[in-house]
């Protein structure tokens, strides 16, 4: 019986340990988003732009303000780690 409530604990300090190393889905998505955003706003601003890129660039920047409220609070450091955590 010790042994069963052994390797339970193991298993949920496991778990828990590889959920707080990986980043959140969320997070992941707003860095994606940004890059969209970062994307169409060079094209905006190399005059090579049309009227879709913009309405694509409104609708992009207010799905990326959305997505990245959490983010915005965090510590540069902190916001880095979760970039190269996101790029593997």
């Amino acid at each position: 019986m010790g042994t069963i409530k052994l390797i339970i604990s193991l298993v949920v300090v496991g778990v828990l340990h590889a959920a707080c190393s990986q980043p959140d889905t969320s997070q992941c998505a707003c860095l994606e988003q940004s890059q969209k955003v970062n994307r169409l706003s060079n094209k905006i601003w190399s005059a090579s732009a049309s009227h879709q890129d913009s309405l694509n660039f409104k609708a992009a920047l207010e799905k990326k303000q959305h997505l990245c409220k959490k983010l915005q609070e965090l510590a540069p450091e902190k916001l880095q780690e979760i970039q190269k955590a996101c790029q593997q």
